[in-house]
């Protein structure tokens, strides 16, 4: 029995280990939205999808440590809004279109 509490234990760390250390950096959150996206940001906030120029108007960005999770608001030149939630761990981006689930983690 022993060895089996000891073998979950073992587990259950490395797993925990393996979370923390393939955590995507924001960077690779800005890779993954011109890839997925195609929203191009520049440093001062002005951004491109395409031939349409965006305002970046906000941004909100999470280390839990095992995971990570981003959001960002980007607003076109009639007003519209258009809002990109992404989970990420394991190495992995994953977009969060269902709002309940991103309120669970956030």
């Amino acid at each position: 029995m022993k060895k089996v509490v000891y073998l979950i234990g073992i587990v259950f760390v490395t797993l925990v280990f393996g979370m923390v250390i393939t955590t995507p950096s924001e960077s690779a959150f800005d890779r993954w939205v011109a890839d997925e996206h195609g929203i191009q940001c520049e440093g001062d906030g002005n951004c491109q999808k395409g031939q349409q120029y965006l305002s970046f108007s906000s941004s909100h960005f999470k280390n839990a440590g095992v995971f990570v999770s981003e959001e960002r608001t980007f607003e076109d030149s009639n007003g519209e809004e258009t809002t990109i939630r992404t989970l990420g761990v394991f190495g992995q981006l994953i977009d969060m279109e269902r709002g309940d689930l991103w309120e669970m983690l956030n």
